[in-house]
């Protein structure tokens, strides 16, 4: 008789994985982007590509169907001046000729290579047939589809245009529509923040930070004051010049805010605003609230950021934090006092409590700042200009010294073409006529007759051989020939 034994065991729990152990951790480092390079080498400037755009390769094109250009033939359509700057004074004939085949993209302007690509579109740097300059040309990714995207794309340009020139502001020069797409020529940049940032050393860079803020604040002053507010400040829409100075670029959701409250929500739609980075997006924009402080809060983000080599969250509970004001203390220790301080304002959730532009300007410790940061953007930028001068002056010198000859300077003639000597088996094919018929010595004592193995002997020793014992025979029967009719 068997008795059942009831074993009971203790249930053990499972060990947590530890990458949900750290779930908690919405914020992270951020990571090495591999370079860009494209077919060229990318804006008006040059953007930055898609965070998305190193993962996979584009899928090909499918194969079930005919391309549409087959279909529907394209016909070049002759382009359209967008901007005042165009319309006023539209390129002469000498340079555009509306007649031509040839785009009025690639009439007026050489392309010198792509600077960056994106779900935007492209851009090129490009040469000025009219003036020689360089600018940069943004195209639009695609064609227009309707009426509704090409009015989106052309109140981007109008705005632009719209904004008075400043120092920390992209210039811009013109804009087209030509073939369904839009072109925007802007002046020329080095790179986007984004990717200067990305290309730095990982680990924080508080002085840099301090720079990027002045430059950036100085900027949305110029546009807040003449009732103009950004709604998608972030690093990819910032650009560099060579000495190191901040543009604010990319003005796609430019937005008056010069109208009431209710003019505003009528013109401003939640589809227009979804249409900004969710990442560096204030909170109230949600609400269909949009005013300047929109733009102190993503300001704030993009600081935040660059300041700390931290990626920011597109969602979850790291974007609910930032949101609600608490900075990530793992990433933010490292910062002074000032900064930490500073952002803590910069990210207040209530848009009623953040300072404006003009508060934060006047702040002891930016005031300082931006003191420095003037006087070190007037030194680099009078270096640069000292630099081009002096290789202009060497480069004019030595063309003007090559075009007179001094006689106390060395004079460089190209020297003549001259004919190398000819070797032992040339010069002994190159024998007179004379001397083959009065040779009477036999091959062996013949200059022209070499040994195998002299190293003289041509490759094409033989053919010479042959040729030039055929003319001896014919020789020979000529002399005997004649002799015989004397005879």
């Amino acid at each position: 008789m068997s008795v059942a034994v009831e074993t009971t065991t203790s249930r053990v729990p499972r060990p947590i994985p530890a990458h949900l152990s750290h779930a908690e951790q919405s914020f992270s480092l951020k990571k090495r982007r591999f370079p860009f390079s494209s077919a060229s080498t990318s804006s008006a400037s040059c953007s930055s590509p898609p965070r998305g755009s190193y993962c996979l390769p584009p899928l090909p094109p499918s194969k079930g169907y005919p391309p549409l250009s087959r279909m529907f033939p394209q016909h070049q359509s002759p382009w359209t001046p967008l901007s005042d700057s165009l319309s006023k004074s539209p390129p002469p004939s000498s340079v555009y000729d509306p007649s031509k085949q040839t785009s009025y993209f690639g009439q007026c302007f050489t392309n010198l290579g792509l600077l960056g690509r994106g779900s935007f579109g492209e851009v090129y740097k490009v040469q000025n047939n009219k003036d020689g300059r360089l600018y940069a040309v943004k195209r639009s990714a695609q064609r227009f589809r309707g009426n509704g995207e090409r009015q989106r794309s052309v109140k981007e340009a109008r705005n632009h245009e719209r904004i008075c020139p400043h120092p920390h502001v992209l210039d811009f020069v013109a804009a087209w529509e030509e073939s369904g797409r839009l072109y925007i020529q802007t002046e020329l940049c080095s790179t986007s923040l984004l990717l200067h940032a990305e290309n730095k050393p990982p680990g924080p860079d508080e002085p840099a930070a301090w720079g990027y803020l002045c430059d950036l604040l100085s900027a949305l002053q110029h546009l807040h004051s003449h009732g103009f507010v950004h709604l998608d400040l972030k690093p990819a829409n910032v650009l560099i010049t060579d000495s190191g100075r901040l543009k604010l670029g990319d003005f796609g959701l430019l937005f008056e805010v010069n109208q009431t409250g209710a003019e505003s929500k009528n013109r401003k739609t939640k589809e227009d605003v979804q249409e900004g980075d969710p990442r560096y997006m204030a909170p109230e924009l949600l609400r269909g609230e949009y005013g300047p402080a929109a733009d102190v809060f993503s300001l704030g983000v993009s600081i935040l950021e660059l300041a700390c080599n931290l990626e920011v969250p597109n969602g979850g509970e790291g974007w609910q934090q930032l949101r609600q004001g608490h900075l990530p203390s793992e990433f933010t220790n490292g910062l002074s006092v000032e900064l930490q301080s500073v952002l803590r304002m910069m990210l207040d959730p209530e848009p009623n409590e953040r300072p404006t532009i003009s508060q934060l300007l006047a702040l002891p410790c930016v005031r300082k700042r931006r003191w420095k940061r003037r006087i070190y953007l007037m030194v680099a930028e009078t270096m640069l200009t000292v630099v081009s001068f002096c290789q202009f002056v060497v480069c004019f010198g030595c063309k003007l010294l090559s075009s007179v000859r001094l006689p106390f300077l060395p004079c460089w003639s190209k020297p003549e073409p001259c004919t190398p000597p000819k070797d032992s088996w040339d010069r002994d094919v190159t024998l007179s006529l004379s001397s083959l018929h009065n040779d009477p010595g036999s091959p062996e004592d013949d200059g022209v007759f070499l040994h195998h193995s002299d190293p003289e002997l041509s490759p094409t020793f033989s053919n010479r051989y042959r040729l030039i014992n055929r003319f001896r025979i014919k020789s020979q029967r000529y002399q005997n020939k004649v002799i015989i009719i004397r005879e």
